[in-house]
């Protein structure tokens, strides 16, 4: 037994050239495997398709169908994703954008197969405080899934109404606001606040 033990340690600690090949290349040819299963998953996870299957969604897809986020001139469309994850071009990003599927995705499958939002009812009476969260999110984040598309530099103000403009300038020279401090209930209706028990 200790002579295998000391001929296998002759051969780990002195690999061949082939072995060692072999070794980077499988390594090499598994991680580009599990970088494109990785990736196209993370892609699919994003579709609308998959957004709107579940039941719970129907609400405030039809809601949104109502927005120019769903239909505009210029003809662009911003998906589910485009708002609810994090997206960009930093290492940050990336990890904020695995971070929130595995979380949040996940307590969304959790809540629809233990149906906790089974009927309107039930979602509707849950939808002010998921509200609140989602809100919540985007100001961690600066609003940077709005910035992704709306840029405050790219704006042209003269092409905006007065308090618009008046407003979004104010913004650029202050920075004390981001898009969802104004802007809530651009997609989805804002659900009413209910009310304290107590009152």
């Amino acid at each position: 037994m200790k002579k295998l033990i000391v001929n296998l340690w002759g051969v780990l600690s002195r690999p061949s050239k082939m072995a060692l090949g072999l070794l980077l290349g499988g390594g090499f040819i598994a991680g580009a495997v599990f970088f494109i299963i990785f990736h196209f998953t993370m892609s699919a996870t994003n579709s609308m398709d998959l957004c709107i299957s579940c039941h719970e969604m129907d609400g405030v897809y039809e809601e949104y169908k109502k927005t120019p986020h769903y239909s505009s001139a210029s003809g662009v469309r911003a998906t589910c994703a485009d708002c609810h994850v994090p997206h960009g071009k930093t290492f940050p990003d990336w990890l904020s954008k695995i971070y929130v599927k595995a979380t949040i995705g996940t307590k969304d499958i959790y809540h629809h197969l233990m149906g906790t939002y089974d009927t309107k009812e039930k979602f509707q009476a849950s939808r002010y405080e998921m509200a609140q969260n989602v809100i919540k999110h985007m100001r961690e984040r600066d609003s940077k899934e709005c910035r992704f598309c709306h840029s405050l530099d790219a704006m042209n103000l003269a092409e905006q109404g007065k308090s618009a403009s008046r407003k979004h300038k104010r913004i650029m020279e202050s920075g004390d606001k981001t898009c969802i401090d104004c802007h809530t209930g651009i997609a989805h209706e804002e659900p009413e606040e209910p009310e304290d028990p107590e009152e």
